[in-house]
């Protein structure tokens, strides 16, 4: 509402702006051209009659903007507005023809000059006056007015002038509102997608691990001490770290390996999982939560507990050509044919990556890359994303 109601200012501002800029164009125009007449009287007439005829503009300007406008703007009737636009045309070309001398010209045969009068000066000029009757002696003839004048022609085009004007502004401001508008969406989209992904390592994960942790209590209590510190580290993360655009990525690391820590209880030594990282991660930031999706798609689709599986993890921050600091990112995995009721969990995985896929294209658009290869024996993901160097903001 406060975005809106800025928005609002700042077009009443800009019509603030254009509405001096045209009453200003007669007074700098006077003042140029104003040695060419010596008469001050004269010149003021003119300045006021020319500001007379631009009021009657910002007059029909100002109806269209507050009664005619939002019909076709903000309440979408584009019938009504070509209605109220009409009734205003023929109402503004009543006033101008009204406003027209109420006799025609006339045409000498012979200019006064010719017969020795001189034209009066500008101070002796009466401008409401009527035209006086022929003289006897003079040839004159009264023409009559065509029908639509050239006055009338240039007064129409100058009135859907600025009516278009008023339109072109207001659907500017709305798209900056409406782009607004969805940059808060997508944020709060972006915020809702991490909620959910957050809640999706729940219920399973959790579910498994306290039971995991519960037959361990007899068999070797010290590693049992060992999960539940595990396990405490992770849900602070996500409870706590997890909730800023950017973490640091050693943070992300840790989260990950104490995940990993909790799924191998489950699974014997015929579980391979190896991590190569060329660095430490510190000093580079990344979203939260970026990783766990993929590893723990990598259980769920490469980890059989009767035959040999792997998961092999790779990152590698380097410096693109135009000298972006980038993560490449690779979890590779074992692929294993599995019963119709695993592989309703491996459906209901792919929602982790929809959703890390939609956080991607929220937080970075076309700059990044998410690759996906879906073979036989293997199940490889490779990421490619920017990330930031030193604390963001």
């Amino acid at each position: 509402m406060e975005q809106k109601k800025r928005l609002h200012r700042i077009e009443y501002l800009v019509y603030a702006i254009l509405l001096l800029i045209i009453l200003l164009a007669p007074t700098v125009s006077t003042l140029f051209h104003g040695h060419e007449i010596d008469d001050t009287e004269f010149l003021w007439h003119d300045l006021l009659n020319s500001w007379k005829a631009i009021i009657v503009y910002v007059i029909a300007f100002a109806i269209h903007d507050v009664f005619i406008a939002p019909l076709l703007v903000y309440k979408h009737k584009p019938w009504y507005y070509f209605l109220g636009v009409v009734a205003l045309a023929c109402v503004f070309m009543l006033y101008q023809c009204n406003g027209r001398p109420s006799q025609p010209p006339r045409i000498l045969n012979e200019s006064m000059n010719r017969a020795g009068k001189v034209s009066p000066k500008p101070s002796e000029i009466d401008f409401g006056a009527k035209m006086p009757p022929a003289p006897p002696g003079e040839n004159m003839k009264p023409v009559a007015p065509p029908p639509i004048r050239r006055h009338d022609i240039i007064s129409m085009v100058l009135f859907l002038f600025g009516i278009g004007t008023n339109i072109g502004i207001k659907f500017y401001f709305l798209s900056i509102g409406a782009r607004k508008q969805l940059e808060e969406l997508e944020k709060e989209n972006l915020k809702q997608s991490l909620v959910q992904l957050r809640y999706q390592l729940h219920p399973h994960f959790f579910m498994n691990t306290l039971n995991n942790i519960h037959a361990l209590v007899d068999i070797d209590p010290v590693k049992a001490q060992k999960c539940i510190i595990d396990l405490s580290k992770l849900m602070r993360y996500i409870l706590y770290e997890s909730d800023h655009e950017y973490v640091p990525a050693y943070q992300e690391v840790e989260f990950m390996e104490n995940y990993v820590r909790l799924m191998r209880i489950r699974f014997n030594d015929k579980l391979r999982f190896t991590v190569n990282n060329n660095d430490d991660g510190k000093g580079i930031w990344i979203p939260p939560l970026i990783f766990i999706s993929f590893v723990e798609n990598a259980f769920k689709h490469g980890v059989c507990p009767n035959k040999e599986s792997f998961i092999d993890i790779k990152s590698h921050v380097y410096t693109s050509d135009n000298g972006e600091t980038r993560l490449q990112y690779t979890c590779r995995n074992s692929k294993h044919i599995k019963s119709d009721s695993a592989k309703a969990v491996n459906e209901a995985s792919g929602v982790g990556l929809s959703n890390i896929k939609g956080r991607l294209d929220l937080m970075f658009g076309n700059n990044y890359t998410l690759t996906i290869n879906d073979g036989v024996e293997e199940y490889a993901i490779e990421m490619d994303i920017p990330v930031k160097t030193g604390a963001p903001s």
